[in-house]
């Protein structure tokens, strides 16, 4: 999965944002089990992909406080 920059975050609707948040979660919890396995080597994957999820909450509860 690529992920967007927070300027294409900042374009998309609210159920646009929802949808990359549920794909950019299951994405973090196979890469957690490949990590914990030992199939997978780059455990800073994690991180980029939380940060990741982060921006993405955050430009969501931006909306919900404008509305």
């Amino acid at each position: 999965m690529k992920t967007l920059e927070v300027e294409d975050l900042i374009k998309m609707d609210l159920g646009k944002l929802n949808e990359e948040l549920v794909a950019t979660k299951k994405e973090l919890f196979k890469i957690k089990f490949e990590v914990k396995g030992g199939h997978s080597k780059s455990a800073n994957l994690i991180r980029n992909y939380k940060k990741y999820a982060a921006q993405i909450k955050t430009i969501q509860k931006e909306r919900n406080l404008k509305a």
